[in-house]
C-alpha cells in the first residue's frame, strides 16, 4: 500500500468567494431509487448472514422509477397510472440447496419503505414494483468465493472512492434544511408538503441563497389562495430554520417555477413528481456524504445496492469519508481533509494501489508527526474493512448522511433498542390471549423504535434505557416498562389525524412514542417539576405537537376537547367522568383500573357513536396511584 501524506493547497470552502451544494430529498425519485437499492443489500445481507453465516454476492444497484400519470385538483385528484420501478442486478439466490427470496425481499422491502417514507402515496395501489434480478456473473461470484476461502477479500472493480471533512457551513446547511423538511415534525406543522424535495444552495461571499423544491400535496390544500399561503408558510419555516443554522440571515425562495397569476403551481397527489412522469434512477443522486458538491473531489461510482464485502466502488467511497472525518475530529490541529483511494480488481481490498491523504493544518506546514498520525488513521481504517460492512449491514455506518458513522454511544443505544423491540414483539405474542393483539400495529413500533427513551431517563440510570422495565424518575414516579407503552399506545388505534390527552406526564417517554403518530398530544402532570422536565425534553427533540401542563388531570383538558384518544398512565380506582364526557364518540379510553399493585386491569373504553360505553380488560398491570389536588377529591 503506498500512502501519500500532503498539503492540500488553497483556501477553506468557507473562504471561498463561491460555492454551491445541492441535496436531493427523501422523496426525490433518484433518492427513492437509491434508498430501494441499500435497503435491499442491506435485506439480503442479513438473510444471508442469519441463514448462511456470511454475506453472500450480490450487487442490486440497478434501480429505475418510471413515472406514472396523475391528475391533481385541488383537494384532491386522482392517480391515473401508477409510478413503476424496476429493480435489476444480480444476487445469489440459493446456497447449498437453500433458497433465498430475492422477490419477496424485494417488491416487500420496496413497499414497506415507500408506506414508511411516503406518507401520501398507497404503495400497493400506486406503485407496481418489477424484480429482475438474476443470479450474479461467474466470474465476480469466482473472486467473491475466493475471498471466502481465502479469507482474503478481493477487490471486484478497479475503481475510485472520496471523501473530505468536516462539511463546510453551507454543506452543513443544505443537509440539516432537507432533514428539516422531510422531518415528521415538518410534516405535521405543514401537511401539504410532500416528501419530494430538493434543496440548492449557493453562497457569493456572505451571502446564502436557497433555492427549495417541495411537491405539495393537494388534498391538503383547498384552493389556488391556500396553496400562495401555505407555501409562503413553507418559506417562512425553512427561512427561520436556515436562518438560526447557518448564523445569518438567509434568502428563501420555494418552487420557484411557479406562476400563480396563471394558475400553473406545483401541485401533485401524492406528494412527488414521480406520479406525474419525473422518471429516478440508483446512482444519479447524491454521493456518499449525502451531498453533491462540485466544488470538492466526487467521484461518478454509485454507492447504493452495492454489496458491502468486496465492492470496492461502495467500501473505498465510505472509508474514505471515515477516514477525512477520523483525522479532523482526533487531530485538532487540522482544519480539513481531502482523502482519495484507488482499487486494483483481483487485489486485496485493505491493500489498495494508492492512498492520497491532503491536510490543511490550521496553523503552520504540514509537519512528520502530523503526516505520521494521518498515515496510522488511514491505515488503521483500511484494517478495519471486515469491521466497516458488519457496520454497514447493522446501518451503523451508511451512505447519503453525514456523519457517515454513528457516534459510538449511539451504536450501543442502537443495539440495545433493537434488542427491546424483539422483546417487545415477543411479550405481545404471550399476552395475545387477553389483548387479542399478537402483533401492533407497523406504526406503533416504528414510534418505538424512534423515540430514543435514554433521553428521558435520570444520567445515572441511562446504561438501563433500553431495559424492558419501568424505573424511577423521582418524586416517587417511574418512566413506565417499555412494553406497556407499545400495549398502550397500540389499544389507542392512532393514526396521523389523531388528537390525544395524555394524563400523566410522568417523564414524556409515552407522550413522545404518541407525538410520533398522532396530529397532537395534549399532556397532563400533577407534580409541577416533572412537568417542566417533561416538556422540556420534549422540546429540546423536537416534539412541537406535544404539549404540556402541570395540573390536576381528574378534569382533564377541556378547552381542547373533544379527544380521538385518552390515556391514563396512573392507576385510578375508577374512570373519572370529565374524561369520559371529553373522549369523542368513536373514541378509546385506556386506563389502569383497580386497587394499586396487581390487583389492576388495563381496561379499554370505547364511546360509541351514539355516546354508549364499551369496556373491556386486557391485562393485569401494576402502576403508580392517580394522584390528585386534595382540594379537588370531593369533586
Amino acid at each position: 500500500m503506498h500512502v501519500v501524506v500532503e498539503t492540500l493547497p488553497g483556501p477553506d470552502m468557507d473562504m471561498t468567494s463561491v460555492e454551491i451544494v445541492e441535496r436531493k430529498g427523501l422523496g426525490h425519485p433518484d433518492s427513492v431509487c437509491d434508498a430501494l437499492a441499500e435497503r435491499l443489500s442491506r435485506a439480503l445481507s442479513q438473510f444471508y448472514r442469519d441463514q448462511f453465516g456470511l454475506v453472500l454476492h450480490h450487487n442490486v444497484d440497478k434501480v429505475l422509477l418510471c413515472g406514472g400519470a396523475a391528475r391533481p385538483a385541488f383537494g384532491g385528484g386522482t392517480v391515473d397510472k401508477p409510478i413503476e420501478i424496476h429493480m435489476a442486478g444480480r444476487a445469489t439466490d440459493s446456497w447449498n440447496g437453500i433458497p433465498v427470496p430475492v422477490h419477496a425481499l424485494a417488491v416487500d422491502g420496496t413497499r414497506q419503505w415507500l408506506r414508511e417514507n411516503l406518507r401520501a402515496v398507497d404503495a400497493q395501489r400506486d406503485v407496481i414494483v418489477h424484480c429482475a434480478i438474476k443470479p450474479g456473473s461467474q466470474e465476480l461470484v469466482e473472486l467473491y468465493q475466493r475471498a471466502a476461502r481465502t479469507g482474503v477479500r478481493l477487490a471486484n472493480d478497479t475503481s475510485i472512492g472520496v471523501g473530505f471533512a468536516p462539511l463546510s457551513r453551507l454543506e452543513t446547511l443544505v443537509l440539516e434544511t432537507e432533514r428539516h423538511l422531510t422531518s415528521r415534525a415538518f410534516c405535521r406543522a405543514h401537511p401539504a408538503a410532500g416528501e419530494d424535495v430538493k434543496v440548492m444552495g449557493v453562497r457569493r461571499d456572505e451571502r446564502i441563497s436557497l433555492t427549495v423544491s417541495c411537491a405539495m400535496i393537494a388534498r391538503h390544500v383547498p384552493d389556488l389562495a391556500q396553496y400562495v399561503v401555505q407555501k409562503e408558510a413553507i418559506a417562512d419555516d425553512i427561512r427561520a430554520f436556515a436562518s438560526r443554522t447557518a448564523g445569518c440571515a438567509v434568502e428563501v425562495v420555494v418552487n420557484a417555477a411557479d406562476d400563480a397569476a396563471a394558475g400553473s403551481v406545483y401541485l401533485t397527489v401524492g406528494g412527488t413528481s414521480a406520479e406525474a412522469g419525473d422518471d429516478g434512477e440508483a446512482g444519479r443522486g447524491n454521493r456518499a456524504n449525502g451531498l453533491i458538491t462540485p466544488y470538492r473531489p466526487m467521484t461518478m461510482e454509485s454507492c447504493a445496492g452495492k454489496n458491502p464485502v468486496t465492492h470496492v466502488g461502495k467500501l473505498y467511497n465510505v472509508v474514505a469519508g471515515l477516514i477525512a472525518q477520523q483525522i479532523v475530529d482526533d487531530m485538532p490541529e487540522v482544519a480539513a481533509v481531502e482523502c482519495r483511494l484507488v482499487s486494483r480488481i483481483g487485489y486485496p481490498i485493505g491493500d489498495p494501489e494508492v492512498v492520497d491523504v491532503r491536510i490543511r493544518p490550521r496553523a503552520g506546514d504540514l509537519g512528520p508527526s502530523m503526516r505520521r498520525a494521518a498515515e496510522r488513521i488511514a491505515r488503521g481504517r483500511l484494517a478495519e474493512l471486515d469491521a466497516l460492512c458488519d457496520a454497514l449491514v447493522a446501518g451503523d455506518v451508511a451512505i447519503d448522511r453525514w456523519p457517515l458513522g454513528l457516534p459510538r454511544l449511539e451504536r450501543r443505544w442502537r443495539a440495545a433498542r433493537a434488542r427491546l423491540l424483539a422483546e417487545i414483539e415477543a411479550d405481545a405474542r404471550t399476552v395475545a390471549g387477553t389483548t387479542q393483539r399478537p402483533v401492533y400495529a407497523a406504526r406503533v413500533m416504528a414510534a418505538m423504535a424512534r423515540v430514543p427513551r435514554h433521553a428521558f431517563v435520570p444520567a445515572a440510570l441511562q446504561d438501563s434505557a433500553y431495559v424492558n422495565t419501568p424505573l424511577p424518575i423521582g418524586y416517587d414516579q417511574t418512566i413506565s416498562q417499555p412494553f406497556i407503552v407499545a400495549v398502550m399506545t397500540d389499544l389507542l388505534d392512532l393514526d396521523e389525524t389523531s388528537r390525544v390527552l395524555e394524563i400523566g406526564t410522568g417523564s414524556g417517554y409515552q407522550c413522545a412514542v404518541l407525538a410520533e403518530i398522532a396530529a397532537e398530544v395534549f399532556s397532563i402532570e400533577f407534580v409541577a417539576p416533572l412537568a417542566q422536565r417533561a416538556g422540556d425534553a420534549l422540546q429540546r427533540l423536537g416534539y412541537d405537537n406535544a404539549h404540556v401542563r402541570a395540573g390536576d388531570g381528574y378534569h382533564g383538558w377541556p378547552e381542547h376537547a373533544p379527544f380521538d384518544a385518552i390515556i391514563v398512565t396512573a392507576g385510578a380506582t375508577s374512570v373519572p367522568a370529565p374524561l369520559l364526557a371529553q373522549l369523542k364518540p368513536g373514541g378509546k379510553l385506556v386506563i389502569p383500573c383497580g386497587d394499586r399493585g396487581f390487583g389492576q386491569q388495563l381496561r379499554v373504553i370505547e364511546k360509541r357513536r351514539d355516546g354508549s360505553l364499551r369496556q373491556n380488560d386486557v391485562l393485569a398491570v401494576a402502576f403508580v396511584p392517580f394522584v390528585r389536588d386534595d382540594a379537588a377529591k370531593s369533586d
